[in-house]
């Protein structure tokens, strides 16, 4: 009897060390937050950028990773910013503060566009092949998801 006890206390103290030493683990990790963007509204485009922008200057804001992905309609942010100083200033203004810019593939191909020459700032590395898988993996990776 006197076992038993003793390995349900183990088991019962196992269990806070476990959790404690998670939740020591987690309060080290950036919070991660994915914005998604597919319409080629003006108005949805300026409070995405708008709502970002709120973000990295919230309290929270400095612990957070930021991404935005733009797919379907939303790709017309980044076209028009070739040729629009104001649109060219808020997407640097992101980037400088840390927000990667993600750019769905399959809207390239759908649009017969070329990431090199149509659209603003985007390199290689900044292409997914899906706009909306890229926004489902990192849900399923813990991310918030917003879509203003």
């Amino acid at each position: 009897m006197k076992r038993l006890i003793s390995a349900a206390m183990l088991a019962f103290l196992g269990m806070f060390v476990f959790q404690g030493g998670a939740m020591a683990a987690t309060a080290h990790m950036k919070h991660g937050v994915v914005y998604h963007l597919d319409s080629s509204d003006p108005g949805l485009e300026k409070a995405t950028l708008r709502n970002i922008n709120n973000h990295i200057n919230s309290p929270s804001g400095p612990s957070t990773q930021i991404e935005l992905v733009i797919h379907g309609g939303g790709i017309k942010l980044l076209t028009d910013a070739k040729t629009d100083p104001q649109l060219q200033a808020a997407i640097d203004g992101l980037k400088m503060s840390g927000v990667k810019v993600k750019v769905c593939n399959n809207t390239l191909k759908s649009k017969k566009l070329d990431y090199k020459t149509d659209l603003y700032d985007v390199h290689a590395s900044d292409i997914v092949p899906s706009g909306v898988a890229y926004l489902a993996d990192k849900q399923f990776e813990g991310w918030a998801y917003i879509h203003p």
